[in-house]
């Protein structure tokens, strides 16, 4: 990602598979990132929730990067499955996101804000019968989703074509235009945005950088959901409709 790499490994006492989220090298000599990395950090690991990839623990070096260590996830990410699928049934859906809607809401009933939700940061585990699904990236999201509008997308947010990838489009309004300060109803947004994604096969506000994003969130309306999916029920098309209200 634009702030962090993230290695496997295993704990030589134990034996625990787990992995390790470390700041990047171009981020982690900023005293300011450091120290907010591990603040956020250790607030993520208080929340303690089925959805949400546990922190194991989190610490730093005097001269190397901080770390979180997270349990080792196998499985692929919704966006991964978007990508293949295009759409999703509403039954699976509901199946997918419901956990990630009380992942979220048990992290705002803590103060604590994802601002980064979108599809890359909903994990599918492997297995089982029951779908299963965890929310990455709280402790580090804040920081990503900030660097990203103070200094512009890294390389990696660019596709070959040079075509911007997800982030700005799951941007509430008042987020991606750089207003201060972004509550949890930013997060009600972008999971706005991945249900409208999940059942149309499309984002309600595409674009190919930031400024071309922000100027279609202040602008153009966004295409109603119940005319690009009419089979959906009214309750459900009329909830995205709320939750995509500016």
């Amino acid at each position: 990602g634009g702030m962090g790499t993230v290695w496997a490994a295993t704990h030589t006492v134990t034996r625990r598979s787990v992995a390790m989220k470390f700041l990047k090298d171009s981020v982690r000599h900023r005293k300011d990132l450091r120290e907010r990395f591990l603040r956020e950090a250790a607030a993520a690991s208080s929340l303690k929730h089925p959805n949400v990839v546990e922190i194991i623990d989190v610490f730093d070096f005097a001269e190397a990067s901080p770390v979180m260590v997270m349990e080792l996830l196998k499985g692929e990410t919704l966006g991964a499955k978007l990508l293949r699928d295009e759409r999703l049934s509403m039954e699976e859906t509901a199946a997918l996101l419901l956990p990630v809607v009380s992942a979220v809401g048990a992290a705002h009933a803590l103060g604590i804000v994802h601002r980064d939700l979108k599809p890359d940061n909903l994990f599918l585990l492997e297995g089982g019968g029951e779908p299963s699904v965890k929310v990455l990236d709280f402790g580090i999201a804040k920081l990503s989703a900030e660097r990203y509008l103070q200094d512009g997308p890294p390389p990696g947010l660019l596709t070959e074509s040079g075509s911007m990838l997800g982030t700005p489009c799951y941007m509430a309004p008042e987020q991606a235009s750089g207003e201060q300060p972004v509550d949890h109803r930013a997060d009600i947004w972008s999971l706005g945005v991945i249900l409208y994604e999940c059942l149309s096969g499309m984002r309600p506000i595409e674009g190919e950088n930031l400024p071309q994003v922000v100027a279609r969130l202040m602008s153009a309306g966004i295409m109603p959901l119940e005319r690009i999916a009419p089979e959906l029920p009214p309750e459900v098309t009329g909830l995205v409709k709320l939750m995509l209200t500016r």
